[in-house]
Order: structure tokens, then C-alpha cells, then sequence
């Protein structure tokens, strides 16, 4: 299948955005005839030809979930985009499936989840079953409409004391999800979204996921810094599942590198 309508996208609002070339290039060749673009302050200057490159303004971490609201539709042009950073791109292009492009939203379930009024995190709404299950926006895949949605009903990024209920993944597919969904827009269900990708896992929701379908990921442990190579915080070995994940990642062909950190 070719991905004409598709842009693979990385926003680095801190920094020249080179961390994230690898993971630009490796979804683009997972995704044949999809369009490259990275969004950052300075053009980096191992940036390849088949990647576009747009200047925009020095973004914080608070900014750049705004930005993502409200301004990332002005330079996508087609009708999807995929956005990826240099902790989550496409693992195995041969997963897609052609449903991804019936929803305006999907990225990996994380472990955080609307029940109620609460955000509840770490997976303790697994027993819920009246739930709204965020999906991550560093691997997520979105439609033209859907960049646009914010502006266009006049739905404003809420600032919030918790950094994580500012987060525009969980804005986007949490607070507003029932909002934008009477509105017509798609959400993929838990069940799609867990082949589309994967944060972390857990016990009970996780354990029926083949790991062989998996089409991408996205997690802060993990971090692509060439087109093969995977440097692994050696502290997430102790989540549930991880050492399965990255025994995948191997079969993939990717190699793994373990490094300490005090930060999983």
C-alpha cells in the first residue's frame, strides 16, 4: 500500500529536532510514499532530502501540548499525519492495517484513563469498565480534520495545575473525547488501538497482545538514535512484559543497547 495521503511528523520545539531524524526515517520507509516533515526552532544539519523541514518558535514542555492543539494543522497538508519523536516511530509497517484510516484518532493506550471526573493512572482502572482509556499522542496517528477540530468548534487547551491533565494527549482523547465524538470525530477502540501501538504494558489488559502484530510504540525508556539501534533505560526491564517487548524489537533486526539511569 502507498501512503501518499500520510505525513510522518516530529514536532522538538527545545532543540534542532536531529533526535528525531531516525525515527522519521525508519516510520517513512515502514510506510513507502508517505511524506517526511519536522518541525523545530533550527534546521539540523544531518537532515536528509526526502525530509521537509519547517521552522517554528522555541516551545516548553506546556507549550508544545498547546502548539499541538491549536497549531500543528497549519503545516500538514495531507490528510493524515503521523506523529512520531525518537521514542516512538513504526516498528513493523507489514501491521498496518487500511482500518487505521477509518478513525480521526489512535495512539497506544497508556496507562492513565478518564473514569468519572478523575484521571486515574498506573493502570488501577482496569476493573472499570465505564472508562476513557488516553492514548498516547507521541505515537498517534491523527486526521486532517482532527488537527483542525480544536480551532474549529472553538475548543480551547484547559491549563492545569497537574501537568498531566495538561497534556494534550490526554485533553485530545480524555476530557474531550466525548465532546469531539458528538461532533462526528472517530476514536479507534481499545482493542484497535492496542495493535496500533503500545506505551507500556500491564497485567490483565496486555495479556492477550501479540506482540508479532504490533504496528509501532512509543515510550520514554525507549529511544531509536539510528535506523537500527535502540538505547533502553535498563530500569524498564522491570515493567511488566518489557523484556518481551524488547527481545521483539531484536527480531525486528534492531539492536539493543541497556543503559542505568534513575529515570525509567
Amino acid at each position: 500500500m502507498e501512503h501518499n495521503n500520510l505525513t510522518v511528523v516530529s514536532v522538538c520545539g527545545h532543540n534542532n529536532g536531529a533526535s528525531a531524524i531516525p525515527a522519521i526515517q525508519r516510520s517513512m520507509q515502514e510506510l513507502p510514499g508517505s511524506l517526511g516533515l519536522l518541525l523545530s526552532p533550527e534546521q539540523p544539519d544531518n537532515l536528509s532530502d526526502d525530509i521537509e523541514w519547517w521552522e517554528i518558535g522555541n516551545l516548553t514542555y506546556l507549550q508544545y501540548s498547546v502548539f499541538m492543539m491549536h497549531s500543528l494543522h497549519q503545516f500538514i497538508c495531507t490528510e493524515f499525519c503521523l506523529v512520531v519523536q525518537d521514542d516512538g516511530w513504526v516498528l513493523d509497517g507489514k501491521n498496518w492495517q487500511d482500518s487505521f484510516y477509518d478513525y480521526d484518532y489512535i495512539g497506544a493506550p497508556c496507562h492513565a484513563a478518564i473514569v468519572g471526573n478523575e484521571l486515574q493512572l498506573g493502570f488501577t482502572w482496569r476493573e472499570t469498565l465505564e472508562r476513557i482509556v488516553i492514548q498516547n499522542g507521541g505515537f498517534s496517528l491523527r486526521s486532517k480534520r482532527f488537527l483542525q477540530a480544536p480551532n474549529v468548534h472553538g475548543i480551547i487547551h484547559v491549563p492545569a495545575q497537574d501537568q498531566r491533565l495538561w497534556n494534550e494527549d490526554v485533553q485530545l482523547s480524555g476530557i474531550f473525547r466525548p465532546i469531539f465524538e458528538v461532533k462526528g470525530y472517530k476514536f479507534a477502540p481499545e482493542s484497535l488501538a492496542k495493535q496500533f501501538g503500545i506505551e507500556y504494558l500491564a497485567p490483565d489488559f496486555h495479556d492477550d497482545l501479540d506482540l508479532t502484530r504490533l504496528f509501532g510504540h512509543h515510550a520514554s525508556s525507549r529511544k531509536l538514535v539510528s535506523p537500527n539501534h535502540v538505547v533502553v533505560n535498563s530500569a524498564s526491564l522491570e515493567s511488566y512484559r518489557e523484556p518481551d517487548v524488547l527481545a521483539h524489537f531484536q527480531n525486528l533486526g534492531y539492536t539493543v543497547e541497556y543503559v542505568a539511569s534513575n529515570n525509567p
